[in-house]
């Protein structure tokens, strides 16, 4: 029997490969959250209040809905992967802070590096952008 090199490591990639865990499931569950100002996402404003954010069942973590309390779906966007330098023990929301006006940018679930990051820039934050605006970014940990 012979043996070839190059199978034995193309078997050991595909078995590394194999155990490790999709890169599109890293938020699982719905995140709640209470904002306490008003937000951005897109072109939509929100106002301040209690929301449950989840991935849409399907969208390879393409697309995150925002629902309010009463669970109406009040904002749907596009999402990307995003990896934290921390690991935060509660969810957490990250915003762009520009004036007065926030962006939703980041939503990371509690225990994991990864989350999802808003893939589109709205109208507003593109002309403060363009005006040379700069952001504060601050996070906010959900309990």
């Amino acid at each position: 029997m012979k043996h070839y090199p190059g199978m034995l490591a193309a078997f050991a990639i595909s078995l590394c490969f194999a155990a490790a865990p999709p890169l599109n499931a890293q938020i699982t569950n719905p995140i709640r959250a209470h904002v306490d100002h008003s937000f951005m996402i897109g072109d939509k404003t929100l106002p301040p209040g209690d929301y449950t954010f989840r991935i849409e069942n399907g969208s390879d973590i393409g697309v995150m809905t925002v629902q309010n309390k009463a669970g109406d779906s009040v904002a749907q966007f596009s999402v990307r992967q995003s990896i934290d330098n921390r690991r935060p023990k509660h969810s957490e929301l990250v915003f762009r802070k520009y004036g007065n006006t926030e962006f939703l940018s980041k939503v990371y679930e509690g225990g994991s590096k990864s989350g999802v990051a808003v893939t589109e820039n709205s109208q507003e934050e593109a002309r403060m952008m363009k005006e040379g605006q700069h952001a504060m970014e601050h996070s906010e940990e959900q309990p």
